[in-house]
């Protein structure tokens, strides 16, 4: 490690024990990282410069005498904005160092594959901007994730028959998006906002039961692709040979049983009127709800042998799973061979609303600390 590489590693140490700690005194950075004096003080004046920290705040020194200076964690210095396309939407968020929604802007757009609607993704962008007077100095970039099988490396989509994107590149969807972008995965970009909120969340198999049914295997704190580029992509799980068709060609993948519009189909297109009335106690509801989880359970059933890892069910329909976990335990545990308890690794999704355009959004503040 040369000189200049000692400078940036204690520089981020630094950095990230303020943004720990929310609060921290010189002395206290200086103990706890085992760093001199002159090099914390010398790097906080640096991370001051750049707007990162805050030097304003003081603490009580409990032995008396002045009140030492501590230097906290500016959030809003710099932000992204990320962009959930989908089948019947446009959500635009912007998302600050802490990975927190700062605004949001949720749009009912039916996606067309056509320059009109590509403009309408750059007024999205400039909507959300312009809506909280966002200084533009402050852009990271923008995530757009879409669905899909996504080539990350080459930035374009291989294979996007849920809403016709096969092939279309982040050039194309950002042709009226003046900053810097990315592509992403839709269901990579939901497990990114959740581990981002959970730290203690290292290997986990994600569920994102929308429009289409996809999935995310973070492995070792890192999203696994795959050699094929399909990994997670469990809405292709062949649960009943023979079954129902599926929008791929083949029949009975999980898609046909646990996507979103399975319910919507039985309440005029309208997700919340569904469990509106199933809480209501409609007795159709009821019966196609139980089927609905008698199939999600083969599939976390199968995940949990082949993984065995933490689950997570987000996406449109996991918003709504919290109320109704304790029947889903109760079907996953009984498909147990070794007897465990589904409760032990089986949960919905923390981050309930707008976590694939958080997700898309944290890309660039990850790669911002990354570069640091």
């Amino acid at each position: 490690m040369n000189i200049f590489d000692i400078k940036q590693s204690n520089r981020n140490r630094i950095y990230f024990y303020i943004r720990e700690k929310g609060l921290a005194t010189t002395k206290d950075i200086a103990y706890d990282l085992k760093l001199s004096l002159p090099t914390v003080t010398q790097n906080l004046d640096y991370l001051a410069k750049q707007g990162l920290i805050s030097s304003e705040d003081k603490v009580v020194n409990k032995s008396g005498g002045r009140n030492p200076i501590a230097h906290s964690y500016v959030a809003d210095v710099k932000v992204a904005i990320g962009l959930d396309i989908a089948k019947n939407h446009i959500i635009s968020t912007i998302v600050d160092l802490n990975g927190d929604d700062i605004k949001h802007i949720y749009q009912k757009i039916e996606y067309k594959r056509n320059d009109g609607y590509l403009k309408l993704l750059g007024e999205a962008v400039e909507r959300i901007i312009e809506s909280a007077q966002l200084d533009r100095g402050k852009i990271l970039g923008v995530g757009i994730a879409v669905p899909g099988i996504v080539n990350h490396e080459e930035d374009y989509v291989v294979d996007g028959r849920v809403i016709d994107n096969t092939g279309m590149t982040c050039e194309e969807f950002s042709k009226y998006i003046p900053y810097s972008t990315k592509l992403i995965h839709d269901s990579y970009a939901s497990v990114f906002s959740e581990s981002w909120m959970s730290s203690e969340l290292h290997n986990a198999f994600y569920f994102r039961l929308c429009h289409s049914v996809g999935g995310s295997v973070l492995l070792n704190d890192n999203i696994y692709l795959g050699d094929g580029l399909y990994s997670g992509e469990v809405g292709h799980l062949n649960i009943i040979p023979n079954g129902k068709q599926c929008y791929c060609g083949q029949k009975g993948c999980l898609d046909a049983y646990c996507s979103a519009e399975v319910l919507e189909n039985y309440a005029d297109g309208d997700l919340d009127l569904f469990f509106e009335r199933l809480e209501q106690g409609e007795e159709r509801l009821i019966k196609v709800w139980d089927d609905y989880l008698n199939h999600l359970a083969i599939a976390v059933s199968d995940i949990r042998m082949l993984f065995g890892c933490k689950i997570i069910l987000g996406g449109d329909v996991g918003v709504f799973m919290q109320d109704y976990m304790d029947v889903l335990y109760e079907k996953v545990s009984r498909r147990s061979p070794f007897g465990e308890d589904s409760r032990t690794f089986l949960t919905p999704f923390k981050k309930k609303k707008y976590s694939v355009a958080t997700g898309a959004g944290l890309y660039f503040v990850d790669k911002f600390f990354n570069n640091m």
